[in-house]
């Protein structure tokens, strides 16, 4: 037996892990899957090395402050997950995982991505929410092939121009960060589906017209005045959301989007809303409470699908009759 294969024998044993793992060399030499989730670990060994041919490893909810340079042997993995941890820096060597293609580190402390991260160019789904990322580099537009990207709630107040490669995204959640603007990029991504910038600080934004894919829009929880783009061009938009912002009126190319079911406009400073919203046949819930509205349009009764109405907090808004909802919070 190999001095490495030793030392992850005796790792093995020493965390309570043989109900669950071989420590039989073949065995180790041959392992593929290997899910060490809430085993309450603190760390993992050098010799890790030896499970060469892993091409998943599940490390999530433990106590594990660092990995080993030794991951980078893992030449195989394509799947590594570790979410909820108290890692704070990734070694370099994580660049050597050529084949990697799902990455989780959700809920952990890193600040910094290294340098040699941006070699992963394999990567289709990367979430690093719940951390405290300060920066990314220019060398992020390297990660082409993502399809999923979540860098929520982090430290980000600004973000490199990287987005024009990454023809195939379809998932992208930025919210809560300390965002002003967005950069001009992020017109570039033609797949979008779903796009949160909920609580940021972002007072305008680039065009969105060319995001015709898109089907969820959260714009909650910023400074927006307007929105100063053709919603009607995201033609497949079901969902929108712009609570907590500081638009004083609704563009009327809102009532353009056929396939809206949820609308979401609460505490904003609307006076009113665009007189042909009854254009809006499929929405099935719409939140309008806390702005400064004195009356709902007359159109407001085509919307037969709708089934939830917040209108609360306005300017003594009344429940319309004539609408069969199934809660308002007017009564």
């Amino acid at each position: 037996m190999s001095a490495d294969i030793d030392n992850f024998v005796k790792w093995i044993r020493a965390n309570g892990l043989t109900p669950i793992m071989s420590v039989f060399e073949d065995d180790l030499e041959l392992l593929t899957h290997l899910d060490l989730s809430k085993r309450n670990l603190k760390d993992l060994p050098e010799s890790i090395g030896v499970l060469k041919n892993l091409s998943v490893l599940k490390l999530s909810n433990n106590r594990i402050r660092r990995l080993p340079k030794a991951i980078g042997e893992l030449k195989k993995l394509r799947n590594l997950q570790c979410e909820n941890n108290l890692i704070e820096e990734l070694p370099s060597t994580i660049g050597n995982l050529s084949n990697l293609m799902i990455l989780n580190f959700n809920v952990n402390r890193i600040k910094k991505l290294p340098k040699e991260f941006y070699n992963l160019t394999s990567l289709t789904r990367l979430t690093l929410a719940a951390n405290r990322l300060e920066y990314l580099d220019e060398d992020f537009s390297k990660l082409s092939k993502l399809l999923y990207l979540s860098l929520e709630t982090n430290e980000l107040d600004e973000l490199p121009d990287v987005f024009a490669q990454m023809k195939q995204l379809y998932y992208l959640d930025l919210s809560f960060n300390h965002l002003t603007e967005l950069p001009s990029s992020l017109s570039s991504i033609k797949e979008l589906e779903t796009l949160i910038l909920e609580g940021n600080s972002l007072r305008k934004l680039p065009s969105l017209e060319s995001h015709d894919m898109l089907i969820k829009l959260d714009l909650s929880d910023n400074s927006l005045k307007s929105l100063d783009f053709d919603l009607s061009k995201l033609e497949d938009l079901k969902i929108l959301f712009l609570d907590n912002n500081l638009l004083i009126e609704l563009p009327s190319k809102i009532c353009d989007l056929k396939n809206l079911t949820d609308l979401s406009v609460s505490s904003n400073y609307l006076e009113y809303l665009p007189e042909l919203i009854g254009k809006l046949d499929k929405l099935q819930e719409l939140d309008v409470e806390d702005n400064q509205l004195d009356s709902l349009p007359d159109s407001i009764d085509n919307l037969k699908n709708l089934r939830n109405l917040f209108i609360a907090n306005n300017n003594g808004l009344k429940r319309p009759t004539s609408l069969c909802l199934e809660f308002c919070d007017i009564r």
